[in-house]
């Protein structure tokens, strides 16, 4: 099995994270705030994939096929 190797930040990267008014700064009131809201969106995505399968699969029983 190859060796993981961790991606490289670039130096902006590296700057925002040591920046205290930055939200990539853990320190910063906001940090992890993105993660926090991913649940929501990729539910919203789940949801509508699956309406619009049954959406699909409704359509497709009404014309018989």
């Amino acid at each position: 099995m190859p060796d993981q190797q961790q991606p490289q930040l670039s130096a902006e990267d590296q700057k925002n994270a040591q920046d205290p008014n930055h939200p990539a700064h853990p320190e910063h009131p906001k940090h992890g705030e993105f993660l926090k809201s991913l649940p929501k969106k990729l539910g919203g995505a789940a949801v509508f994939g699956a309406g619009a399968t049954m959406g699909g699969d409704a359509v497709k029983a009404a014309l018989g096929q």
